[in-house]
């Protein structure tokens, strides 16, 4: 194969630490959870990113037919679908054998800005930044682009992939594969009880978790993630709200499409807050600005938090019910929500709505950086606590009944 040189942005780690090869056996078992490690990668990648785009969109306080309500609720979809889809190559890597080889919270799995678009020739670098048509038109929607035969004839490097379709399809060929020359053992080693089946999040998109444990799930597992989006085929205007029961009538717009309204401006945007493009956690000088610092380093720790969440939760068996008590993996899975939605997203909505210190020329808001936050080994949830305590002096309504604080409070401490 003809390579090229990589030479723009950051190359994720994930290319290093878990390599593949297009041109390998299909029948290796170690290339398919390579290729699926890196599928969870690429589906990790775009969560930052649209939410970062989607919480720039200013709702809070505003009425449901104001500009920007349908953008957001557009990307938030989009959003929940990528988890579905995350949860999805998880529970594929879990049946393969594969269910300690990932860590969510672990700093070369997640992602940083800018940086490389995985499997994707010409390269693409993708961003953190505010909601506008031209990010969504230049990264978004290139991101999302439908399937596509050759996008170039241009050298690729090796290890790599020209489209997200056509890594997908060598995916489904590799498990199709692996299965035939098995007879069916590579799902042997499955722990089933160990994947995540119940989508308590899955309001706004899409779809649904499914418990892979053959060829046939697994390639129901494949579907669900390409239709909706990743390699879907550009002659489908929809896809099925649920691809492998499809109803007439029950449809949706794929990610590519979705995107496209806002980018055509039939989805208005609305208000879009000032906040930086690909922000570090340098840019918020703890003397300098002090607040951004402060509800920054909260948002980071609470963000690793819930990464770190995740984990447990795919090391907790839904079999283990003690007599008389609640069972743990329930209980894990929903407070889970309570963290994403009620501190997580509480947190990076009351930090973009707050001003940075600077000329009144240059007004900008602070953005959440999605960094790695190193959390103790003992005591995640009391540290979590006295970030939040240290953020209510600049932010006192982190504070108070219903509050991130109160939220904090009643999380697990795991």
């Amino acid at each position: 194969m003809a390579t090229a040189t990589l030479t723009k942005a950051h190359v994720p780690p994930v290319m290093a630490l878990w390599p593949v090869d297009p041109t390998s056996k299909k029948e290796d078992l170690t290339q398919l959870q390579n290729h699926l490690l890196q599928a969870a990668y690429l589906e990790m990648s775009t969560v930052p990113m649209y939410l970062y785009a989607m919480l720039s969109i200013e709702t809070r306080g505003s009425s449901q037919w104001d500009p920007g309500m349908g953008a957001f609720r557009l990307i938030r979809s989009i959003v929940v679908e990528e988890m579905l889809h995350l949860s999805l190559v998880r529970n594929m890597l879990v049946a393969l054998g594969g269910r300690k080889k990932i860590k969510f919270y672990d700093k070369k799995f997640m992602p940083s800005y800018p940086s490389l678009m995985l499997h994707r020739w010409p390269e693409l670098t993708l961003h953190l930044g505010p909601c506008t048509k031209e990010l969504v038109r230049g990264v978004f929607m290139e991101f999302e682009l439908p399937k596509q035969d050759q996008t170039t004839d241009e050298a690729i490097p090796d290890g790599w992939y020209r489209t997200i379709g056509e890594f997908y399809q060598s995916v489904g060929e590799r498990l199709a594969a692996l299965d035939k020359k098995t007879k069916g053992k590579v799902w042997k080693g499955n722990e089933p009880e160990f994947q995540y089946v119940d989508a308590y999040w899955n309001k706004d998109g899409g779809g649904a978790p499914l418990i892979v444990s053959d060829l046939k799930s697994a390639q129901d597992a494949m579907k669900i993630i390409v239709e909706q989006g990743e390699g879907i085929d550009p002659k489908s205007p929809s896809v099925p709200i649920n691809p492998l029961k499809p109803v007439p009538g029950l449809d949706e717009l794929p990610h590519y499409t979705k995107f496209k309204r806002i980018a055509d401006g039939v989805e208005p945007l609305g208000f879009v807050h000032n906040l930086p493009t690909d922000p570090k956690s340098a840019d918020y000088g703890k003397k300098e600005e002090p607040a951004a610092h402060s509800i920054n380093t909260l948002f980071n720790a609470a963000y690793c938090y819930t990464m770190h969440m995740l984990d447990v939760i795919y090391d907790t068996s839904w079999k283990d019910l003690a007599p008389g008590k609640e069972n743990q993996r329930y209980h894990l899975e929903r407070t889970f929500i309570s963290l994403m939605q009620g501190v997580l997203v509480t947190v990076a909505e009351t930090m973009v709505a707050s001003r940075l210190h600077g000329p009144v020329s240059m007004i900008q808001n602070p953005g959440p950086t999605f960094e790695f936050y190193q959390l103790p080994e003992q005591g995640k949830k009391a540290h979590l606590i006295k970030l939040c305590e240290q953020t209510m002096h600049y932010f006192p309504e982190l504070g108070g009944d219903n509050s991130v604080l109160w939220l904090l409070n009643k999380m697990p401490d795991v």
